[in-house]
């Protein structure tokens, strides 16, 4: 984040709360990965406080609450007309909170009945929500983590590809597909790429909004309000060029970290391709828990009677020291 900071203070472009961002990139979002972190330690050898349950109840509280209007915390919005945010600010949020605890979970549990939940929980927040991306991020985590036969595996997959376009059909006509390409994602990496030839090192914090807010070419879903693009390297390369890009490969993909983590981050990291999760508290709050979830995970893995059993007592008391 050095590099983002010097180039804001050091390129004269136009900002818009660039200040904010700063204080968020060097201390609140990192603050919340630590904050995971040591939750994720401390939860390692404790029953997680909630369950499927709980999530479902959840669930229904947020589609009680969005039917009944109740005031100061259900507030109207004026898009994703039809979908189901409750008490959060827009459906997106309201997603990613159950996929991320369902996911947590998931991890702590094993067996392959522990993905029928999973499953039955996403799958009706996707319903709910008319959210394109986290069932993309669910079919991620039943690929990497399921240990049925490959073929079931994409058997399985391909069922469920079909019930998606099934329910999500409306979002994927021709019509709206173009309007994407042409209007606004597609428009919008061709506008962010140009940015990232022209200046390689990137233009710090607060350029995104500032930039697209005053362009010629309008594109939907940028400008005045939005203060990045819709996919995590992209807006970092923006930022920060290679060190951006950098920065999303270590929080977001777990480089650096060992090969579980990697596994553990990459439903999450594939996200970040489609949605700009690098703007939320929940998002690193989760990847901390996740990373610690992950790195303990290749000590704990193997009880100690099975290592009496097969190396003899003198291993027992290096794993223990361990």
């Amino acid at each position: 984040m050095a590099a983002a900071t010097a180039m804001t203070v050091l390129q004269p472009e136009d900002r818009i709360k660039s200040g904010e961002q700063l204080l968020k990139f060097l201390f609140v979002y990192p603050g919340f990965y630590i904050v995971g972190r040591f939750l994720g330690h401390a939860s390692l050898r404790k029953t997680l406080p909630f369950g499927y349950l709980f999530l479902a109840m959840f669930l229904v509280f947020q589609v009680v609450v969005e039917k009944l209007h109740v005031p100061i915390i259900f507030q109207q919005i004026d898009f994703g007309i039809g979908a189901l945010h409750g008490t959060f600010k827009e459906r997106n949020w309201l997603s990613s909170y159950f996929f991320l605890l369902s996911y947590w979970l998931l991890l702590r549990t094993s067996g392959e009945r522990r993905f029928i939940p999973f499953f039955l929980l996403n799958g009706g927040v996707t319903v709910l929500t008319l959210n394109k991306t986290s069932m993309i991020a669910c079919g991620l985590v039943f690929l990497l983590r399921s240990r049925t036969p490959l073929v079931a595996k994409f058997a399985a997959v391909f069922v469920g590809a079909s019930l998606y376009i099934a329910v999500l059909g409306n979002e994927f006509t021709q019509e709206k597909i173009n309007v994407k390409l042409e209007e606004e994602r597609g428009l919008a990496f061709q506008s962010s790429i140009e940015l990232i030839e022209k200046n390689p090192l990137g233009y710090g914090f607060g350029f995104v909004e500032a930039y697209f807010a005053k362009g010629s070419e309008r594109i939907r879903g940028l400008g005045l309000g939005t203060n990045s693009v819709f996919a995590v390297p992209l807006d970092m390369a923006i930022i920060a060029g290679v060190f951006g890009v950098a920065f999303w490969l270590v929080f977001f993909c777990g480089v650096g970290l060992g090969f579980n983590t990697i596994i553990t981050l990459l439903p999450i990291a594939v996200v970040t391709l489609l949605n700009p999760l690098h703007q939320s508290e929940m998002y690193y709050l989760f990847i901390g828990i996740f990373v610690s979830t992950s790195l303990k995970a290749k000590f704990v893995a193997v009880p100690l009677s099975a290592i009496r059993r097969k190396f003899g007592r003198e291993w027992t008391s290096e794993a223990k020291r361990i």
